[in-house]
């Protein structure tokens, strides 16, 4: 708000207020981090002088959204949904998000917001703001994940009735949602209560076949309940994962934005993900039933799932990696973890391997809570911390002692020699057989001259 009375402390012409979210957050003792900025005019020039006064940069979102990012805020400028300051807020989605602020602090509340803000309650702001814009249904959730508030009765029949119009709204914006309802530290509870509804089915429908199969040998529950209890392992243990010796940088790691996601909030929606590949990949002979090959099916499920929602590369290398990868973390606690074996982890999966490993654990953990006869899941947890810590000590190996000029001079030979030779000597540096230049051009000279 600072920012915004001293650009406009010389503009008294100007009918500005802050609106929506931010005023919700305010009235809460919430420090807003995105500000909507409602004027009566001219709302583009002025955002665009705003950015200027404070160095930042302006970008037109819509015809009727400028937004201007400022170090970590970012303040929409708009103009009125109508002709006045109260059309617009009659016109916005639920009552707490439907008050004003003038730059003096005076609340603006024509639809008794504040009273709603108190009892705790999401309530619609008018009768068809659902039929409106269907994705106010997620929002609702959305809303309920950051603030634990009681959804209205009206808005819970809507949905109950009409959870197929979500469809409707475009996938960057229902997937946008889901990313926000995953920052809550409690975000299985409110997936669970988007499942009971009906939404959840209808935004990733492959859950509805994830409930008809799973129970097998080693799983108790079905693929999609013990999809959800890998998410709430996931957020019972992500602090004991934060105590440990590499928690700090793991910590760093996932606090990284994604596209404008934190890398934690990708990987809780790769792991709810990690097993959509079950349905395709069920085979029952006699008793036994077995889902070989789950990670492949896994993968060409989640390209349907992309084409929906369009995730940015960084965010869909992370849910592909973990749906890829999962399974081999396991295959490596029975078998082993040599360092040729972390070697090919990294080559196949670079700097996501943390959230490989991580979501391995929470998936083979959320299992073992349920059903655990060789007591698997202390020793699973600390073969887990033992990887990531052998990756922390070989992660700062050099790898690009020579390059492909050299093999090529080396051998005379081009094309995809070159790359293969690379990568060999690249895995030996890794293991500690070479240590410098010189010792790669030996290696070289000797089994491929």
């Amino acid at each position: 708000m600072d920012k915004l009375k001293r650009f406009f402390s010389d503009k008294k012409d100007y009918e500005i207020y802050i609106v929506g979210g931010a005023v919700r957050d305010t009235l809460l003792g919430i420090e807003p981090k995105d500000i909507d900025v409602a004027l009566g005019k001219n709302f583009y020039n002025i955002a665009e002088k705003f950015a200027n006064f404070y160095g930042g940069s302006v970008f037109l979102m819509h015809d009727d959204v400028a937004r201007v990012v400022l170090e970590d805020k970012t303040y929409d400028f708009c103009k009125f949904k109508g002709e006045t300051l109260e059309e617009d807020l009659k016109r916005r989605d639920f009552t707490i998000n439907a008050m004003a602020m003038d730059l003096s602090g005076n609340v603006i509340d024509v639809l008794g917001g504040r009273h709603d803000l108190e009892s705790k309650i999401i309530k619609l702001a008018y009768d068809d703001a659902l039929s409106d814009d269907p994705l106010r249904m997620l929002r609702a959730f959305r809303l309920r994940s950051k603030t634990d508030f009681k959804i209205d009765e009206a808005v819970l029949e809507f949905i109950k009735n009409n959870h197929n119009r979500i469809n409707e709204s475009s996938g960057e914006r229902i997937i946008d949602e889901i990313f926000k309802i995953l920052e809550s530290n409690n975000s299985y509870k409110y997936l669970l209560e988007l499942d009971d509804i009906g939404l959840l089915s209808e935004i990733f429908p492959v859950f509805e076949k994830m409930k008809l199969v799973g129970k097998c040998k080693y799983h108790t529950v079905d693929a999609f309940t013990h999809s959800m209890y890998a998410i709430k392992t996931f957020e019972d243990m992500i602090e004991d994962v934060f105590k440990t010796k590499h928690g700090d940088e793991i910590k760093s790691h996932l606090e990284e934005k994604l596209s404008g996601v934190k890398r934690l909030t990708v990987l809780k929606l790769a792991t709810l993900l990690h097993d959509i590949g079950k349905p395709k990949a069920f085979r029952q002979e006699g008793d036994k039933i077995t889902f070989k090959g789950h990670d492949a099916t896994g993968f060409d499920e989640f390209k349907e799932i992309d084409n929906r929602y369009n995730f940015s590369k960084e965010q869909r290398d992370v849910c592909v990696s973990v749906i890829k990868g999962h399974m081999r973390i396991l295959g490596l606690f029975k078998t082993g973890a040599s360092d040729r074996a972390l070697f090919r982890l990294i080559k196949d999966f670079g700097e996501n391997i943390l959230d490989v490993i991580l979501a391995s654990l929470f998936d083979v953990t959320a299992t073992r809570r349920l059903l655990d006869n060789s007591n698997e899941k202390e020793r699973y947890f600390s073969f887990c911390m033992e990887l990531i810590d052998k990756y922390y000590k070989k992660k700062n190996v050099p790898t690009k002692l020579i390059n492909g000029d050299d093999v090529i001079k080396l051998t005379g030979k081009k094309g995809k020699f070159v790359g293969e030779v690379l990568d060999a000597v690249q895995e030996e540096t890794f293991l500690g057989n070479i240590k410098s230049r010189d010792d790669a051009i030996e290696y070289v000279k000797r089994l491929y001259k």
